[in-house]
């Protein structure tokens, strides 16, 4: 038998066994479907969702008591992929948490019933579902690359959205929120990072990075680099494609759909893109505090983190390099505050009906509580290890009192 016949069979043997095994942990991995599209039903509470990325756990912050009312373990079946639950994963999580550290937790959403909640696991490779009110995990989906990064449920509650990274094929990911189960895909700009859903569900926003792995300069020769692209959410065909002239970190859209404001990678700059002229409409370069070098970011990002109000008047932006968020009035983007928080914010969002913009900041392991009209931190908020992202939504009161610590 010759040599290059062995290896096809190898090969082919390989491909067999991590196809099988792939399908043995997706259909007995967690406790089953669980459908969380309903409608949310009875008293509620908001609760702040803060990913800690280090920690690999969830901490619940009621956001009228300003304190953490609950700390969910994400990382129950343990922070190591393994061969047997995907051996892609298992060879390829050391290389990629050598070179970019601990990531457990990258983004969440909650159910629209208030009681599941989606976490994408970053360098676990996979999304994950868990009951509130157990915390049992309900399933877990290994995603297209080697990294889950963000993602958006659609506005009917039945998909998440997934970007992924990594040779992923510049894959967005489509799961079943009941499920788990990998409806579909598609391809957005190079590395898909922040993803939106358009108001009436029917279009879905992914900003691109570019190639993190590559030098800048050579990052930007990419022409899929540096991309929101636009799709129809039925039939995922790119509707369009707007070309930034650096990665697109955190954006948001108006609801009509005419602005995206976005923060861009290596820059303190948040900026203003007319999406029917395609033609940038303003620009503010955010204040450096003195002393701040590139040390003090992650990723090539000093500023991470955007929240828009619903007026769409006032944005909220995390400025991790310097340690403050600031309140920028739309759409002129004129400076309004600043706001000085914990150690590196790295997103942002509104809550208390747009009273209060909360910032994860990770490396104090703490989250800011800002409020919107005095311009000032209301309260500081202690939270696991490397709080990166948070998220706010409604919980019906019986699924928290059953999830009490």
């Amino acid at each position: 038998m010759t040599r290059l016949r062995v290896f096809l069979l190898a090969a082919i043997a390989a491909l067999i066994l991590f196809g099988g095994v792939r399908m043995w942990q997706e259909a007995r991995y967690g406790t089953g479907p669980q459908a969380s599209a309903g409608a949310l039903e009875g008293p509620a509470r908001e609760i702040a969702f803060v990913a800690n990325a280090v920690e690999g756990s969830i901490s619940l912050i009621d956001v009228a008591e300003r304190k953490i009312i609950r700390t969910l373990d994400i990382t129950p079946d343990g922070k190591r992929a393994g061969f047997f639950r995907d051996p892609l994963q298992s060879l390829a999580q050391g290389y990629v948490e050598g070179r970019a550290g601990l990531n457990y937790a990258q983004d969440t959403d909650l159910s629209r019933d208030g009681r599941v909640l989606f976490v994408s696991r970053a360098y676990l490779g996979d999304v994950a579902a868990f009951d509130l009110a157990s915390g049992d995990m309900i399933w877990r989906t290994p995603v297209s690359g080697l990294r889950a990064d963000h993602m958006a449920l659609s506005t009917d509650g039945k998909h998440l959205y997934v970007s992924t990274l990594i040779f992923s094929g510049d894959r967005v990911d489509i799961l079943d929120t009941e499920s788990g189960a990998h409806v579909d895909s598609f391809t957005a700009g190079r590395w898909p990072h922040d993803v939106h859903v358009s108001k009436d569900g029917a279009r879905l926003f992914t900003a691109s990075l570019g190639d993190m792995q590559a030098e800048p300069d050579e990052r930007g020769r990419d022409p899929d680099a540096y991309l929101v692209t636009v799709h129809d959410a039925e039939t995922l065909e790119r509707l369009a494609t707007h070309i930034f002239d650096a990665g697109i970190r955190p954006f948001v859209v108006t609801g009509d759909e005419r602005r995206l404001y976005a923060q861009l990678s290596l820059t303190h700059a948040i900026v203003a893109r007319n999406l029917a002229s395609g033609e940038e409409t303003a620009r503010i370069d955010l204040p450096v505090a003195d002393g701040t070098s590139e040390e003090d970011w992650d990723f090539d990002a000093p500023h991470h983190g955007l929240a828009m109000t619903s007026d769409e008047t006032l944005l909220c932006a995390a400025g991790r390099a310097s340690d403050y968020a600031a309140i920028v009035s739309a759409p002129d983007l004129e400076l309004q505050n600043i706001v000085p928080t914990g150690d590196a914010p790295s997103w942002a969002v509104l809550a208390g009906g747009d009273t209060l913009c909360l910032t994860p900041n990770t490396r104090s392991d703490d989250v800011s509580l800002i409020d919107m009209g005095t311009a000032a931190e209301v309260a500081r908020v202690p939270v696991g290890r490397g709080p990166k992202h948070i998220s706010v939504g409604q919980v019906p009161e019986d699924v928290l009192a059953r999830g009490a610590n």
